[in-house]
């Protein structure tokens, strides 16, 4: 009697197991297509045979204007006269308008390893658009815009690009870290 409880016990553990971790299992798979299927979802576009991901459009405070918020789905190093490394850019919406729009499905492998799933922010009241649309009227601010621009590119700084303040590379920047790297070279 005692050797029947025991496997009687053996069996409504075992199965109780099976099915949580059926369970466990079958949750993974769904989050894991939920996630695919953000990712697949997202927006993409390329330039020069290279692909980038669009984020959102964000408010930048120094411009006083929207920009387009992108990821490089590539190791993006710094271009000389271009840009500094990096992993995420903004830019405005005329320079993404150069670029060709595409699906996920013409990324190369390199880019979907790097792709991320969507939406990239989250606020239950907000009750406007989450895209940006253009206002008609705006000319002397997209003048004045080019005017600070053109000031910008004539400004040489000490970055691989040759712009900006700050850099992901180490440059013996003011952050006390460029002394110790140096000294430890």
């Amino acid at each position: 009697m005692a050797g029947s409880w025991s496997w009687t016990a053996i069996s409504r553990v075992s199965l109780l197991a099976s099915g949580g971790l059926a369970g466990a299992c079958t949750a993974t798979v769904w989050r894991c297509r939920e996630r695919q299927q953000l990712i697949e979802a997202g927006e993409y576009c390329e330039s020069n045979g290279q692909f980038y991901q669009i984020m959102g459009h964000a408010w930048d405070h120094f411009r006083r204007d929207f920009c387009v918020v992108y990821g490089p789905l590539f190791n993006c190093q710094a271009k000389q006269d271009h840009y500094e490394a990096h992993v995420l850019a903004t830019s405005h919406f005329e320079h993404l308008d150069q670029f060709r729009k595409v699906g996920y499905h013409e990324l190369d492998l390199a880019a979907k390893g790097l792709a991320l799933p969507g939406p990239f922010w989250k606020d239950s009241s907000w009750g406007y658009s989450a895209w940006t649309t253009p206002v008609a009227g705006a000319g002397q601010a997209r003048n004045v815009q080019e005017t600070i621009l053109a000031q910008v590119l004539a400004v040489r700084a000490p970055t691989a690009c040759g712009f900006g303040t700050r850099s992901h590379q180490n440059y013996g920047g003011l952050n006390g870290q460029g002394a110790e790297a140096s000294a430890q070279a």
